[in-house]
């Protein structure tokens, strides 16, 4: 895959904003499905990075209409947005996880 024109990189993110699959994108773009795959496992590269784009300004647009709804007083955008505050929570906990994966990091048992 080379580097992706303007065009395609909206695309991306629309098709990203609408939920499409790693699979679909590939298949719309003519993109190799392993190789865009890949880019979704990693969390890293073109492809992904400009549907992730898509996808996350997606989410918030969603999650500020169900918190303007919980500031109005609605129970099931209370109760969402609770969940949406737990999922955050659980996924920020895995940070203590987080181990940063240098490209050129030593290894400490040979002294490299």
């Amino acid at each position: 895959m080379n580097s992706l024109t303007e065009k395609q990189k909206d695309e991306l993110c629309t098709l990203g904003r609408l939920g499409f699959s790693y699979k679909e994108v590939a298949l719309n773009f003519g993109f190799d499905v392993a190789e865009v795959a890949l880019q979704f496992q990693r969390e890293k590269g073109e492809v992904y990075e400009n549907w992730f784009r898509g996808y996350l300004s997606a989410q918030a647009e969603i999650r500020q209409t169900v918190l303007d709804a919980a500031l109005n007083s609605s129970q099931p955008a209370i109760l969402q947005m609770l969940k949406y505050y737990a999922l955050t929570e659980q996924s920020n906990l895995e940070a203590f996880d987080y181990e940063p994966q240098a490209e050129n990091q030593h290894r400490e048992d040979t002294g490299e």
